[in-house]
């Protein structure tokens, strides 16, 4: 009995630790092909409520102060603090060719 549970707690734990590699490889592979510096993406977002812009940085396929809905995400304003639906792939800021010099090309290199 002690032996079988061994051996799903196992699975278990290869199971998770095989959707963690799939989950971070998609994630770091999806941020450069954006072409952007790193993981961290920054879009320039206008408030539908108070109608004030502000820029917003986040990482893809993580939230921690948001609901994430596709492209959209449901958070609070942080200029009124009311909460609505921002397209934060839509608001997508380029980085400066400076930051993006040191990044990996986004294509395949010939």
């Amino acid at each position: 009995m002690r032996g079988e549970l061994f051996w799903v707690i196992v699975g278990v734990a290869v199971v998770a630790i095989s959707i963690a590699v799939v989950y971070l490889t998609f994630v770091f592979t999806k941020a450069r092909r954006v072409g952007t510096k790193g993981i961290v993406q920054r879009s320039h977002l206008r408030c539908p409520k108070c109608e004030r812009e502000f820029d917003y940085d986040w990482i893809p396929g993580a939230s921690l102060t948001s609901v994430r809905l596709g492209p959209d995400r449901y958070m609070a304003c942080p200029l009124c603090g009311k909460w609505s639906m921002f397209n934060v792939y839509a608001g997508l800021v380029a980085r400066p060719s400076s930051e993006r010099a040191t990044a990996p090309p986004a294509g395949p290199s010939s």
